[in-house]
C-alpha cells in the first residue's frame, strides 16, 4: 500500500508546480544560489501584486455596472476574496528577502518562549534498548532519496517521515506541540511567524551537531534548479512567507497569514549541508542510493542495503533524544530489517516460524482462522486488538477523468453505484469493516456530515450509464453505446491474495450494472509508477493521513492536474486529473484558512463537490488494528500509554514497543522443551470512539 506518513511540514507538500526553471551546472553552492532564489520569489511577488490589481479593477468595474442585485452580491464577495489575496502578497513583499542570514542582535524581545513541556511522556519507563525488529515489506523501493523522482514511495516513512525528528511535533495522544529540534518556539506579534530556538544537543545520526542554516538547506536542495520537485517548490514559494536564521540557534517560519496550530505549520526538518556538498544537476542519480543523516534515532548503513531484499536501520546508541523527555521510552530496539517478501503467506510463513515478530492480523482471514495457531494456544505468539483515533486511511477507488469514458460524469457516478463495497465489507472482512462516508473520516468537525457514499444499485448505476450513451445490453450483459463499444473500464491493484478476491467481488457485482471491470494486478510498484503518471483509468488506492486537519489542495487542485499547456502533469497527488474552479478557489481558501471556522466551513464544501464530481468511490475502513506478535516483542502498559498512543495509524509505526531479550530466549528455550505459556488475546481500548455508520443499500 501506498501511505504517507509525514512530518509536519511535509504532510502538506505534495502539490505541483506549473512553473520549472532552466538547469544550471555546478555542485552545491548555497551561498551564490539564495540571492537568485530571493530575486526570483521578489520578481514573482511583484507580478502577482500586479495580477491581482488588475483583476481587483475589472470586478469593481462591473460591480458599477451591475443592476442586478444577486450578481452584485457575488461580485462583492469576489472583491473581498481579492482584496485578501492582494494583501496577502503585498505583506510578504514588506517582509524583504524570502531568505534571510540575520543576527542574533535582530531577533525581536520580549517573545513568550514555550516548551510543551507540561505534556505527559509517550512510551513505557520498563522499557528497554536492544535487539531487533523484524518485519517485512513487499517490494523495494525503487530509490531512496527523500525527495525527488520516486521518493514519494510507501517506504518513506519508515526511512524517513516516521522518525525523522523536525522543529517540533504533535504529541501523540493528546495532539499539543512538543519540541523536536527546537527545544523552545514562540509566535510572533504578526501571529504568522514562529520563532524557534534550536536545541544545543541536536545532532544528526552521523555525529555532526544541527546548524541553522541547514534549515535554509532545506529550501535550497528542494527549490533549486538541480532538481524536478514540483510539489516542494510550489509549496515553498507560495506557502511560506520567509525562511530566516538570526544567528547560530535560532530559526524564524514566516507564513503568508495567521493560522490554527501555527508552529506545526511552520514547522520543518532540517537537510544537513555537510551531506549535500556534490549536490548539483546530477543530484537524482548521485543520491539515488545513498541515505541522508537525520535527527532520527535510526540511519541505514551502506552494507545494510541489499537491493532487492532487504534494507536494516540501526539505532544510533549516541541519539541526541535517547535522554529527553519525550523521545527516552521511544525508538527501542537497535535495528529495525525489512526484509523484501513479495507473497503474504510466505510473510506470513515466516511469522509463525519466528523469523518475523509481528504481523497484521486484522483481515478476518487471518484473525478468525491463520492466526488459531499452535504458537498462540501454546503462548508464544500474543493477539491484540488496538483501538485508534486517527483518520481512516481512504482504501477506494480512484478515477482518473482524463481518460474517456471517465470524463464523462454520468459514467463516473454509475461506477460510484456499480461498485459494491458492502460486499466485500460482509464477505472479505465479515462485517468487522464499515464503508467510508466521502474522502474524509475520522477529523471531528472537519468531515461533512451529510456526506455519505454512494450505495450499490444496479437501477441507479444503469440509469447513469443509459445518460452516458450505455443503453444497449450485450449477450454477455455488458452495456453497449451506439457505437458498439463496451462498457469496460480498466482495475488496477497491487496483486496479493485478498485484494485479488476484493477485486474479484467488486468485478462480479458491477456485471449487474453492465459494467466490465477488467482487472489489472500488478506488483505494488508498478501501480505506484502507472499511478504517478497518471496512465490509469481506475486504481484501488489509499493516501496516508495524518492529524490535525485533512488536506485537499495536492489531490484536487487544478494545478497538480495539468500544466500551463492543458497537458497533464504527472507526478503529483492529484490522480484524479481533477479540474473543477470552484474547487480551486476553495482549495486556496483552506491553504489560506486563518482560523478552524473557516476550515470546517471550506473543507465541508470540498467535500461535497468531490461527492458530486464522482471521481473518488469511497471504499471501507477500520477504527482498530488487530495485530499478532511473539511474546517477547513488548508494549506499553503504564499510566500514560496502553500499548501505543492512538494517534498513529499502526502500533509498530509509534515505536514505542521494545524486544525483551530475556524473554525471546525463554520463548525459544521453551519451544524447544515443549513449555507453555498461558494464551494472551486482548482488546486495547483505552482510546475507542464510536465508529460512525453509513447506510448502504444492496440489489
Amino acid at each position: 500500500m501506498r501511505l504517507l506518513v509525514l512530518l509536519p511540514f511535509t504532510l502538506f507538500f505534495f502539490c505541483s508546480c506549473a512553473q520549472e526553471e532552466s538547469v544550471v551546472s555546478g555542485s552545491a553552492d548555497f551561498d551564490a544560489w539564495y540571492p537568485r532564489y530571493n530575486e526570483y520569489i521578489s520578481d514573482w511577488l511583484n507580478e502577482q501584486v500586479t495580477s491581482v490589481s488588475s483583476a481587483l479593477e475589472e470586478l469593481e468595474s462591473s460591480l458599477k455596472e451591475s443592476t442586478d442585485e444577486e450578481d452584485k452580491k457575488k461580485i462583492e464577495d469576489q472583491i473581498i476574496e481579492k482584496k485578501k489575496e492582494l494583501n496577502r502578497f503585498t505583506s510578504r513583499q514588506n517582509l524583504g528577502d524570502y531568505i534571510a542570514l540575520l543576527s542574533s542582535s535582530e531577533l525581536p524581545e520580549n517573545l513568550n518562549w514555550e516548551n510543551g513541556q507540561e505534556q505527559p511522556e509517550i512510551g513505557d519507563p520498563s522499557s528497554k534498548k536492544g535487539g531487533a525488529f523484524r518485519y517485512f515489506i513487499t517490494s523495494f523501493p525503487p530509490t531512496i532519496r527523500p525527495f525527488g523522482p520516486n521518493s514519494n514511495n510507501s517506504f518513506r516513512g519508515e526511512l524517513y517521515d516516521n522518525i525523522e525528528i523536525g522543529l517540533i511535533d504533535l504529541h501523540p495522544e493528546t495532539g499539543a506541540v512538543i519540541p523536536g529540534v527546537a527545544k523552545e518556539w514562540a509566535i510572533g506579534d504578526d501571529k504568522k511567524t514562529v520563532y524557534f530556538k534550536i536545541d544545543p544537543d541536536a545532532k544528526y545520526n552521523d555525529g555532526e551537531a544541527v546548524k541553522a542554516v541547514d534549515f535554509l538547506w532545506f529550501v535550497y536542495i528542494r527549490a533549486s534548479d538541480n532538481v524536478v520537485t514540483p510539489w516542494f517548490k510550489q509549496y515553498l514559494r507560495e506557502q511560506f512567507s520567509r525562511v530566516a536564521v538570526f544567528g547560530e540557534d535560532v530559526v524564524a517560519i514566516s507564513l503568508p497569514e495567521p493560522k490554527p496550530k501555527i508552529p506545526y505549520f511552520a514547522s520543518i526538518p532540517p537537510s544537513a549541508s555537510h551531506f549535500y556538498k556534490d549536490y548539483g544537476p546530477d543530484y537524482k542519480d548521485r543520491y539515488q542510493w545513498l541515505v541522508p543523516p537525520t535527527t532520527a534515532a535510526y540511519t541505514v548503513k551502506d552494507e545494510d542495503i541489499v537491493k532487492g531484499v532487504s534494507i536494516t536501520l540501526s539505532r544510533d546508541k549516541n541519539w541526541w533524544a535517547k535522554d529527553k523527555k519525550f523521545y527516552q521510552y521511544r525508538f527501542n530496539t537497535d535495528k529495525i530489517r525489512y526484509t523484501v517478501v513479495r507473497d503474504l503467506s510466505k510473510a506470513w510463513e515466516l511469522f509463525r516460524a519466528g523469523e518475523l515478530d509481528y504481523f497484521p492480523i486484522s483481515l478476518p482471514e487471518y484473525w478468525y482462522e491463520k492466526s488459531e495457531m499452535e504458537p498462540v494456544f501454546d503462548g508464544y505468539v500474543e493477539r491484540y486488538t488496538w483501538y485508534n483515533q486517527y483518520p481512516r486511511i481512504p482504501w477506494s477507488l480512484y478515477i482518473n477523468s482524463a481518460i474517456s469514458p471517465l470524463d464523462n460524469l454520468d459514467v463516473r457516478l454509475g461506477i460510484n453505484h456499480a461498485t459494491n463495497w458492502q460486499k466485500v465489507i460482509d464477505v472479505i472482512f465479515r462485517g468487522d469493516a464499515a464503508r467510508l462516508p466521502g474522502w474524509t473520516k475520522g477529523y471531528g468537525r472537519f468531515d461533512n456530515p451529510d456526506i455519505s457514499a454512494k450505495p450499490f444499485s444496479v437501477s441507479k448505476a444503469k440509469e447513469y450509464f443509459k445518460k452516458a450513451g450505455y443503453s444497449e445490453e450485450g449477450d454477455d450483459g455488458i452495456l453497449r453505446n451506439s457505437d458498439g463499444k463496451r462498457l469496460e473500464i480498466v482495475l488496477t491493484y497491487s496483486r496479493i491474495p485478498v485484494r485479488e478476491k476484493m477485486m474479484g467481488i467488486l468485478k462480479e457485482e458491477a456485471k449487474k450494472a453492465g459494467l466490465d471491470f477488467i482487472l489489472d494486478g500488478l506488483d505494488h510498484t508498478v501501480v505506484y509508477k502507472k499511478e504517478m503518471a497518471k496512465e490509469h483509468q481506475v486504481v484501488f488506492s489509499a493516501w496516508g493521513f495524518r492529524p490535525p486537519y485533512p488536506r485537499f489542495y495536492e489531490y484536487f487542485h487544478s494545478n497538480n492536474a495539468y500544466d500551463s499547456k492543458g497537458n497533464l502533469k504527472p507526478n503529483t497527488n492529484n490522480v484524479f486529473s481533477f479540474k473543477d474552479d470552484r474547487m480551486d478557489q476553495l482549495a486556496v481558501a483552506y491553504r489560506n484558512a486563518t482560523s478552524e471556522d473557516e476550515l470546517e466551513s471550506t473543507a465541508h464544501e470540498m467535500q461535497q463537490i468531490i461527492h458530486d464530481s464522482g471521481v473518488y468511490v469511497p471504499g471501507y475502513m477500520t477504527e482498530f488494528s488487530r495485530v499478532g506478535c511473539w511474546r517477547w516483542l513488548r508494549w506499553p502498559n503504564c499510566e500514560f500509554t496502553e500499548f501505543s498512543p492512538p494517534k498513529v495509524y499502526v502500533p509498530m509505526e509509534s515505536y514505542v514497543y521494545w524486544v525483551d531479550e530475556e524473554m525471546k530466549e525463554e520463548t525459544l528455550d521453551a519451544k524447544k522443551t515443549g513449555k507453555k505459556f498461558p494464551e494472551v488475546q486482548e482488546v486495547k481500548d483505552r482510546y475507542q470512539t464510536k465508529l460512525g455508520e453509513v447506510s448502504d443499500s444492496n440489489e
